[in-house]
């Protein structure tokens, strides 16, 4: 186990940037209108998006914790402007921002329990 997780170390950072630059990315492309079926579903999507980039960041760099969660936040309000002002399917939305928000903070309550409880038993 020790082994796999010595490995994964070694491709996080590149983990991380990939996924930051899919996001991005993605969140830039024009939409087909939808129809939500789900109440608040855009919200929930912002949310794990960050959430997931949240705790990648914070496992890859773990001294610079502040600085990935500052640079996520910003990321996500740039995104946000970039979508009102790019694209003409997307809007700027402060709820959006909010869920971003919403998402690395709980990824920093994952990340801290996990480095409570298993990551010393990792390494």
């Amino acid at each position: 186990m020790k082994q796999l997780y010595q490995k994964l170390r070694q491709f996080m950072p590149h983990i991380f940037w990939s996924l930051v630059a899919i996001v991005g990315i993605l969140m830039l492309v024009e939409l087909a209108p939808k129809k939500d079926s789900i109440r608040y579903l855009d919200k929930i999507q912002h949310a794990l998006i960050f959430l997931t980039l949240s705790i990648s960041g914070c496992l890859t760099f773990k001294n610079k914790i502040w600085i990935i969660t500052i640079g996520l936040i910003i990321f996500g309000a740039i995104v946000e402007l970039l979508q009102g002002a790019l694209t003409t399917t997307r809007t700027a939305d402060v709820n959006d921002w909010l869920a971003d928000v919403a998402g690395v903070l709980f990824g920093l309550v994952i990340v801290s329990i996990y480095r409570q409880f298993v990551s010393k038993r990792l390494q």
